[in-house]
């Protein structure tokens, strides 16, 4: 009984709330901006795999080139005003989008303000988790806390996947004279307005919105030097001060060594297993979508779950047992041989990896300084967008370089089973080494 009423417990907190509500929204607006980038591509660049692949360079550009700046940002300026300023941002370029279109006629200003919402969306995303903690009482509700944000981040998408196409394919749009992917942008629009207006009603004390300013003021800090410090300095400082406190904490290092190793699982998810749904079940593209729908569920079950088993497991036993969960449910994979049995282990899969995302932001809530969490989120962010990247394109080239050697679906099952046993084998190490050093400090 302990679980929902904690789970509805963080909801009835004002601040918790009018963020929960602002985050469902905006981030159902995220996923009607990816129906609005197909219906674009499809109207206007119909056959173009290479407009696909522009807009996934463009996306992935801004965790790379900057990606540890986003983590200064968010630790030095009000926390508040920057979730605010984003979305108002973010706003007007999602609006502008249409124009830069039809002024252009190609797709180069498009890319460009693609970059720069996925730019600002890193500085939300690093902003966003940094201020978590100080929207709910105490620790004891950080787990419930990040399950609450986990649900309603899954609920908006599997929302948007589902609603998108029909929101863009609105016949009554053609009526008043713009075209379904116009209007898919416009609402997007309104989604990140109706976010910074709910935002900026947040009612936080200094301590949340610019932590580095109050432990200056309040002591807890060394005093700031006299001279004044060039920004690029500061920031080198601040980036310093960051890697040091990951060299002193041990566990930090664990969770961000678990995050590369969900990179892995993802890799080899949309490298390899999105392969054997299309061609060796033949179901092409229909089963992508059934495949993104099935893990869907599992992933809000997951995050209910977590809110109600999550502080009786722990959050280091839930992050080792969900990541050793994946690695067994990815080698399991490769040996099914019905579509039906392989949806199920995706269900499965999408509630063990909601758990262990749930857990490894919930650990670095307890552990991280609050004024270290802008930068230690954002080295989050760029760890999760390259490792994804880098395993994406070295099993997707392993994958070709096999099939000269074995045929295509034994080369498939093999490196699924490789990349869950690897998986599974690395945690028990670092795990059980975790532990044994544990037991001698």
């Amino acid at each position: 009984m302990k679980g929902l009423p904690s789970f509805l417990g963080v909801l009835r907190r004002r601040n918790f709330s009018v963020f929960a509500l602002a985050q469902m929204v905006s981030q159902f607006g995220d996923r009607l901006n990816n129906m609005a980038l197909i219906g674009l591509i499809g109207a206007k660049a119909a056959g173009s795999t290479f407009a696909f692949t522009q807009i996934a360079v463009f996306a992935a550009l801004p965790v790379i080139i900057v990606g540890p700046i986003s983590g200064i940002i968010v630790d030095r300026f009000n926390r508040k005003w920057v979730l605010v300023v984003v979305d108002t941002i973010r706003t007007l370029v999602v609006a502008l989008i249409p124009t830069l279109f039809f002024l252009t006629g190609n797709l180069l200003l498009v890319n460009l303000a693609i970059f720069t919402i996925f730019l600002l969306g890193l500085l939300f995303n690093s902003a966003k988790m940094s201020i978590v903690p100080n929207l709910v009482a105490g620790k004891q509700e950080y787990l419930s806390a990040n399950a609450v944000a986990n649900f309603i981040g899954r609920f908006a998408t599997f929302l948007g996947l589902l609603l998108g196409g029909f929101v863009v394919e609105f016949f009554l749009w053609q009526r008043i004279g713009i075209e379904g992917w116009q209007a898919g942008f416009y609402v997007d629009a309104a989604t990140y307005l109706f976010s910074a207006i709910f935002l900026a009603t947040l009612s936080l004390p200094l301590r949340a919105l610019k932590p580095k300013e109050f432990q200056e003021k309040n002591g807890s800090t060394k005093p700031l030097p006299t001279e004044e410090k060039s920004p690029f300095r500061k920031g080198f400082e601040d980036l310093k001060a960051a890697m040091a406190l990951v060299r002193r904490r041990r566990l930090i290092r664990l969770v961000y060594g678990s995050i590369l190793l969900t990179t892995l699982f993802l890799g080899a998810a949309y490298s390899l297993d999105i392969m054997l749904a299309q061609q060796v079940f033949g179901y092409g593209t229909k089963g992508v979508g059934i495949l993104g729908s099935a893990l869907g569920v599992g992933l809000i079950a997951g995050a209910l779950a977590s809110a109600k088993w999550g502080k009786r497991a722990g959050e280091m036993n839930m992050m080792a047992i969900s990541l050793v969960s994946l690695g067994i449910l990815m080698a399991l994979s490769a040996f099914t041989s019905e579509f039906k049995l392989f949806l199920v282990l995706t269900v499965v899969a999408g509630f063990f990896l909601s758990g262990l995302m749930i857990s490894q932001d919930t650990l670095f809530h307890r552990m991280v300084p609050a004024s270290y969490r802008g930068r230690i989120f954002s080295a989050k962010e760029i760890i999760f967008g390259g490792g994804f990247m880098a395993f994406t394109v070295v099993l997707g080239s392993l994958g070709e370089l096999l099939k000269l050697f074995m045929n295509y679906q034994t080369g498939l099952r093999s490196m699924l089973v490789a990349c869950g046993g690897l998986i599974v084998v690395s945690v028990l190490v670092f795990y059980l080494r975790f532990r044994r050093s544990k037991r001698r400090g």
